[in-house]
């Protein structure tokens, strides 16, 4: 039997769950945008044998038990994303997962055979509570492969410009609530349309791939890599708030990027970094600061990293 999610045609009703709280993404929903398609996001097989569809093996409990010590109330939620492609807060999920249990249990009753907890948390959102309307099952690797094209770029697997904005909004919303650090990088390939004029732009598009590769070989686990359109590059840093530790991923990445050679020469990138501070009113304001810093590498002969400063 295929796994199954449930993804909404329609818009969410207001249910017995009216509090628009509820529904606003997690405070750490950016690791879990970043978790969505990767292999250590939570499976639905994995929230199916938890449910009792099927008996769980010893690694699959170690794995729920050790899930459920470290993440809390937070668990059920990513169950709830597992299953739904819905963000439900832990206060409302822990208790929400119980309901539905039960509402499994009795749909297995009433029909003489085990229910799986898709088809019960389908039911019971859309016919019970009424929280989504006109759902529609689709496989979990298809669910995977949409959450994949919408977010990435295609060309180079990082994040796309869109979804920039939006992870960005996010680790800027934990700096200004929880006073976590936050800085950006905003780089470039120094005359890439020479490159492409010259070379053509099936090399210009060799190049981009391999900047992407020595971003995502340069910069930390916690780090998020963007390609924000045409030669530009973003690398997202949270918790940094050190000028100097921004600066040194820059630099590295610079530095590597020497090494991807077009036609015999060195390509060189420049880059601008910004550190959030409290006169940092929002993420566009942390991009222009890194946009500013950039223009100034670019100015000084390219090929650089320039940190914006505090007043820029």
């Amino acid at each position: 039997m295929i796994p199954a999610v449930t993804m909404l045609e329609g818009q969410r009703m207001g249910g017995n769950h009216k509090d628009t709280k509820a529904f606003e993404l997690l405070e750490n929903s950016g690791d879990r945008l970043r978790r969505s398609v990767t292999s250590d996001a939570m499976s639905v097989e994995l929230v199916s044998a938890f449910a009792g569809d099927r008996d769980m093996t010893d690694s699959e409990r170690a794995k729920v038990d050790t899930q459920i010590e470290t993440r809390g109330g937070v668990f059920f939620s990513d169950m709830f994303y597992a299953i739904s492609h819905h963000y439900f807060a832990p206060e409302i999920a822990e208790t929400l997962w119980g309901q539905i249990l039960k509402h499994k249990h009795l749909m297995s009753e009433a029909l003489g055979r085990n229910v799986r907890i898709t088809v019960a948390t389908l039911d019971y959102l859309s016919n019970v509570t009424n929280e989504i309307a006109s759902p529609t099952l689709i496989s979990e690797a298809y669910a995977a492969e949409i959450a994949t094209l919408s977010m990435r770029d295609g060309m180079t697997g990082l994040y796309n410009h869109s979804s920039c904005y939006e992870l960005l909004e996010l680790e800027f919303r934990n700096h200004r609530r929880y006073g976590a650090g936050l800085s950006l990088i905003l780089m470039d390939i120094d005359d890439f349309k020479l490159v492409n004029d010259r070379h053509g732009h099936q090399e210009g598009d060799r190049i981009l791939i391999e900047l992407a590769k020595t971003m995502t070989g340069q910069v930390r686990d916690s780090d998020i890599c963007c390609r924000f359109g045409g030669e530009e590059f973003v690398a997202i840093l949270p918790f940094t708030n050190s000028p100097s530790e921004a600066c040194a991923i820059a630099e590295r990445i610079r530095e590597e990027a020497t090494t991807i050679m077009c036609c015999g020469e060195r390509i060189t990138i420049s880059a601008g970094v910004a550190v959030c501070d409290q006169g940092t009113r929002s993420p566009r304001t942390l991009l222009e600061r890194a946009d500013r810093a950039l223009y100034r590498a670019k100015s000084d002969g390219k090929n650089r990293v320039a940190l914006a400063a505090r007043d820029e």
